[in-house]
Parts: C-alpha cells; structure tokens; sequence
C-alpha cells in the first residue's frame, strides 16, 4: 500500500549558510513520499542561489520553490499551508535539520494513536549547545495554555485538521497561538517522546533575545483573545504568568514587600520565607556571603571524622568507595577482588556509619582508610577532598572511584548499578591497569554509561558555567571551555578509573563544602552533577588526555564512531 504524501516545507529568510543542511536532512528521509516545499522570505544573502543549484542537482526530487519579497513568517507559514499537497504537512525552518527517520517514526506514531498532530523533543544545536534537551509531558490542553509543553510547527500534522485555521500573532509565539487554535478545534496530539528536531538557537535571533517579561504580556494576550472565544476552555492567564515569574523576591525587590510577604507566609510558612528573605540579603552582601561560606566550611570540617591515613608504600592505585548505603559493600567488595593490581580503599561514609568495619576485598587489597563526612555533595565532594589528601602524598597514580548506588528514581536501579559495576571491573582489568599507565590517558569509564552532555545536560547547565569559567589549562592559561563541551562525553553515574593527574585543574580550583548543595533529595542541578557532566571537557580540553571505556574487558578510546553516530556529532577523535 503506498503511504500518503508528507509536504516538508522549509521557510527561510537568511539562513543561505544553514539551508544546504536543512534540505540535505530532508533528502535523507527513510520515509518515501514526500513533497518538499521551499519559501525563500525575500532573503537579502545568498539563499536564492544556495537553493536553486541545489534543485539544479537533484532534478528528480519533487520539489516546490517560491522566492519573493519579505512579508514575514505568518504570512509565510501561512502560504505554505496553501501551497502545499501532502496528507500531513511538517514545517522546517531553514536552520534547523532532521534526523534521518525523523518524519517515518512522526507518521507511524500519527497512525497508531489516529492522531491529527505528532509534536517531538527538542535537541539544541548552534551556540546554545549543551542546553538541555527537552523532555515533554504527554498533551493536555492545559499543559499547552501553560507552556508545560510545546509544539513546534516541525510537528506532523494533518492537512484536514487544519482546515481554515492559519497562523495570526506576529508579535511572538505565532506556533503556541496556533496549536492552541487546532487543539480546540478537536485535533488529537500525541508526544513522539523519542523524535527530536535538531533545533537552533543563535545569538542575536528573535528565540535568544526576547525580553521574559515583554513576551509573557504577548502571552497573556493570546490567551484573552481565545478566552474571549472559547470561555472556560481556555486557562486563567495569571495562571500563566505565575509559572513564568514564580520569585516572590522580585516583587520584594520593586517596593510590594507587606502583600508578598503575607503571600509567602500563607504559602510556604514564616520559616522558608525568612530563609528566602536571609538569603537573598546574603547574596547581596560580598562580606555577608563570605562569612556564611566560611561557617559552613568551618561546620563541615569540624564534624569530618578523618583519621590518620594509612598507605602502603609501593601501591599506586587507590580505590575511593563512598558507601552511603553500607548494605551494598558486598557487591562491591565481589568485584575489588578481581583487580590484580595491588590496591589501597578509601571509603567515605556518612557519621552514623563511622564506626563500621568492612571485610577485605582479595588478595591485592592492602589497607583500608574510613573518613566519616557529613551528607553533602553526594559522593563527588567527599572523592574530591580525599583525592587531594592523595595528591598531597605523592604515592597514588591512579584512581578508581565507586560509590553504592540505589537510584530510588529509577526503577532499574539496582540492576543498573549491578550492570555498571560488571562492566566497569571485569574478571580480566590487566587492559585497564596497561592503559592507565600511559601518561595520556584520562579516564575510563563503563561502555554503556556513556553519555551525550548536549543531550543530559538535564538542569545543569548555570552550575556547569560557573565551574568551566574556573578552570586552566595546566600550563596556567585561560580556556573557555563551556561553548565547546558538546562534543565530549561523560560516564552516567560518575563511577570510573583515571590518572591522579587528571584531577589537577579540578582541584586547583579550591571547591570547598559551601560550594555543594545541602542535601535535598535532588536528582539534577546541584554542583556534584555539573561536575559529572563536565569530566570528558576536563580530559579533553584542559588535561589533554584521552578517554577510554571499557566492556567485556576491551579498553576503547572516546568519542569513538558510535558514539558520534548515535548523538549526530562529527568525526570521532580516534
């Protein structure tokens, strides 16, 4: 049975140095027939001559080309719409691209769950890279009033859906006014929740230098305009507006102190808004925030329980485990024991647990150091601080970093920490020992945890820039690494072996207790997860080493060619 024809149609006003790729994606399509449209919006650069000898060169593909003077994109969204031929038409803005089965997944999702519009994820690309990726809800229309959600016109969507709906709003959010309009008009929507649209931020673009304040104002005009139509089916706009600007401190700020602070009582109670208020004086005050990083530190250090360490002269390798869950020490205690490189353990555990006393790990297991700290930084503060009391002794060479894992949020969490650690100590770690001994090496780290930053940034990306703005190069100089982490990876889980010397420009830049979030049960966006994220920019780009995975014993180097073919990123380095 032959499949409907899809209308792909590319809007472009300027973007002659993106377009090639656009269409190239296009061309790429696994799905077989399909319509590609092209409106060139009275472009001033190139783009005119970039698409006609493009449609020059591919003389069989079926093609539709306009060029015309600027009316602006709803005017342009809307003549596609006209001109278009397809069962489902999927807008394209010429600086964006699909992946190559992007279309063919959006049509078969279209036709499992008879739906009228198929709205995927989002996968930043250009300047704004390692934004993280989106991660929508499934559609309700309360979720798409209130930009829980967003459709992006790069969604499939039913020609008959649409009927004489069109694009109205030329202020901003045109696509949200639209999606709006077709989901009261009865169109179904489903999340193609792992369909991504390679979608591109640049600085300087009307999606990166729009005012949150101006545009909500927009927003809220929108949603009057089809209340005034549709009554009770559309949301309260103030709704809207508390979503987008949820600080009560900003209002405290513009003199309406009496209201919001009764606001905050009513809501939170006196106590979480007097530390809003506290902290908020404190960012203000340079002394005020250096005497609160001080007594926190002070706080920390004072309840450490860290004995005198015992080395074992002639041992190279240590193994750092935190073991917030002592219930876990067997498992990994099972796998110690296949390392046949002599080893000294460092463990960290909670307070409570400091008086614990854990079984040796095998025949190359010497000593064993337990520093009990307080819960804070997870397990990455408590590797740090131990780490640096290594380098200060001048025997370790290398590392292994372990922490017990149960991931109350995942429900595979124990098989996945299980899995992790297999990988990661094989019966045979002869490969990994060689391959830590060469001066280049960075990392290695388990086979199937590895990572895509661009993709798992998650809510990282402000703590991310405050480490990367921190870090040198060994040789001292500067190195802005932040808009260029994309392309390297990190190990899920933050469990791996490296080089002592790879942690140099992390420890250098003196990252005390004040520096981590308290615990709080988060599963993102504190600064023990920014420095996950940040591991394969350090061996990269600052140390200038290599990094290496290891599955069934095999040591591989990183980005290899699957890695890049799976995230859409370019040649491998090695």
């Amino acid at each position: 049975m032959n499949k409907p024809l899809i209308s792909i149609i590319i809007t472009n006003y300027n973007y002659g140095q993106f377009i090639p790729k656009a269409i190239e994606s296009v061309f790429e399509q696994t799905y077989p027939n399909i319509e590609l449209v092209i409106i060139n919006d009275g472009s001033t650069d190139d783009s005119d001559e970039v698409i006609r000898e493009i449609i020059d060169k591919n003389p069989d593909r079926n093609i539709k080309y306009i060029t015309r003077e600027n009316h602006g994109v709803v005017y342009t969204r809307n003549e596609g719409i006209e001109v278009a031929s397809g069962e489902y038409i999927c807008y394209l803005d010429a600086d964006d691209y699909f992946n190559k089965d992007y279309i063919e997944n959006s049509y078969y999702i279209a036709i499992e769950f008879g739906a009228d519009v198929v709205y995927p994820n989002w996968h930043y690309v250009g300047d704004w890279l390692g934004r993280p990726d989106t991660n929508f809800p499934e559609f309700s229309n309360e979720s798409l009033q209130l930009q829980k959600l967003h459709c992006t016109p790069a969604s499939l969507i039913r020609s008959r859906a649409i009927g004489d709906l069109r694009f109205e709003s030329e202020k901003v959010a045109e696509d949200w006014d639209f999606f709006i309009g077709l989901s009261l008009k009865g169109a179904k929507f489903k999340l193609a929740k792992d369909n991504y649209i390679n979608y591109r931020i640049r600085q300087g673009t009307r999606s990166s230098r729009n005012d949150p304040k101006v545009d909500t104002q927009h927003f809220v005009e929108i949603l009057k305009k089809h209340k005034e139509r549709h009554g009770d089916s559309i949301v309260d706009p103030q709704r809207l507006v508390k979503l987008r600007h949820p600080n009560f401190i900003m209002k405290i700020l513009s003199m309406r102190y009496p209201r919001t602070i009764r606001e905050s009582i009513d809501r939170d109670g006196v106590k979480k808004t007097a530390l809003k208020i506290v902290r908020k004086i404190v960012s203000r005050n340079p002394w005020l925030m250096k005497l609160t990083r001080s007594l926190k530190n002070n706080r920390y250090k004072k309840s450490t329980v860290m004995p005198q360490m015992i080395n074992t002269p002639g041992v190279r390798l240590a193994v750092i485990v935190h073991l917030y869950y002592p219930e876990l020490w067997p498992d990994i205690q099972k796998r110690l024991e296949d390392i046949d490189e002599p080893f000294d353990i460092f463990v960290s555990v909670q307070l409570k647990d400091k008086e614990i006393s854990l079984s040796n790990a095998g025949k190359q297991h010497k000593a064993t150091n337990i520093i009990a700290f307080p819960n804070r930084g997870r397990d990455v503060l408590p590797f740090l601080l131990i780490a640096e009391q290594l380098r200060e002794s001048g025997q370790y060479d290398y590392l292994l970093k372990l922490h017990s894992k149960k991931s109350p949020h995942r429900g595979d969490g124990q098989t996945w920490f299980s899995g992790l650690l297999d990988q990661l100590i094989p019966s045979d770690t002869s490969g990994i020992i060689r391959a830590l001994q060469a001066p280049d090496t960075g990392a290695i780290g388990p086979g199937d945890h590895v990572v895509s930053l661009s993709r798992y940034m998650g809510d990282n990306r402000r703590q991310v820039k405050i480490l990367t703005d921190q870090i040198s190069r060994d040789d001292g100089s500067s190195e802005e690494i932040f808009d260029t982490l994309d392309k390297y990876p990190f190990f899920g889980g933050t469990m791996f072996w490296c080089r002592l010397d790879l942690l140099h420009p992390l420890l250098d830049i003196d990252l005390t207790p004040a520096d981590f979030n308290k615990e709080g049960g988060q599963v993102d966006a504190t600064t023990a997860h920014a420095i996950e994220r940040i591991l394969g920019g350090i061996i990269h780009m600052v140390a200038g080493k290599k990094m290496y995975t290891v599955k069934d014993s095999a040591v591989k180097v990183l980005p290899n060619r699957s890695f890049n073919e799976k995230y859409n990123h370019g040649p491998s380095d090695g």
